[in-house]
């Protein structure tokens, strides 16, 4: 089934993408990128159009358990959150740490409604699939912290979605039920399309993109790995984060070789 969604979803990237590549370059949704270049940007709206009807036909034809639903829910809502904060957001403040004072002081931003539908989110979807508290606060913690996984490392081409690809093999190497892979398996089908787009600079997939990227490994990883490997991404995602806020990845990556060879590979 993981290769039939796989086709699916690559199938549908091959309509979905070129179209509304086009529609933003003609509708002049440009933005600067890092290096100054103005190029289409929240071309991760094609994410959600391709999961949703993918993992639609494949709750239709394939007899999907519920849980499918959940997570359409959850890319949809995560979507649009994000979509919002790439049209208005402000640049000026930056990082969690930055929205919720923001927000504390009565100021009110788009990173702090999306890191508040977020949680909001992650806790509805734990409650939803956990059998007790503990399981609810774990799993809240891991959808909500994956979530904004992607989004830390959405600052050159191509960079989100190798973090993503990393991330997506070490889950489906540790993982203890693998009947959920079609979550991951059906965003592989759309990444072949659409990295490359990312990788030279064509397009920005904006939070549009980059939470959807988050939120299916969130809700991958509390669907099918255990306990222990759990603890063990919540304590990764917990120091990704506390890294995030007082240095610069970019910093960090340019730094050391094989990094800053990963980087760039590709571009």
């Amino acid at each position: 089934m993981n290769i039939l969604i796989f086709i699916i979803s690559l199938i549908l990237s091959l309509i979905f993408c070129p179209i509304i590549l086009k529609i933003l370059i003609n509708s002049k949704a440009l933005r600067p990128n890092y290096r100054g270049e103005k190029i289409p940007f929240c071309m991760g709206v094609a994410f959600i159009f391709v999961q949703t009807i993918s993992l639609l036909i494949t709750y239709m034809f394939f007899q999907a358990d519920i849980e499918i639903l959940y997570y359409l829910i959850s890319i949809i809502l995560i979507g649009l959150v994000g979509l919002l904060d790439d049209l208005i957001g402000v640049e000026d403040i930056k990082g969690l740490k930055g929205h919720l004072i923001s927000f504390l002081k009565g100021n009110p931003t788009t990173g702090s409604l999306k890191a508040g539908i977020g949680v909001l989110i992650s806790l509805l979807i734990s409650c939803l699939i956990s059998n007790n508290i503990l399981d609810i606060i774990v799993n809240t913690l891991l959808i909500a912290l994956f979530t904004n996984y992607n989004n830390i490392f959405d600052l050159r081409p191509g960079r989100s979605i190798k973090a993503f690809i990393f991330a997506s093999i070490a889950l489906l190497l540790t993982r203890e039920i693998n009947k959920y892979d079609y979550l991951i398996y059906s965003f592989y089908g759309l990444l072949l399309i659409y990295f490359p787009i990312d990788l030279k600079a064509k397009a920005m997939m904006g939070d549009a993109g980059s939470n959807v990227l988050g939120i299916t490994l969130g809700i991958y990883c509390t669907l099918s790995c255990g306990v222990i490997s759990k603890s063990i991404y919540l304590l990764m995602l917990i120091i990704v984060h506390i890294i995030a806020e007082k240095y610069s990845f970019t910093k960090i990556i340019d730094s050391n070789k094989i990094l800053k060879f990963i980087d760039n590979l590709g571009r």
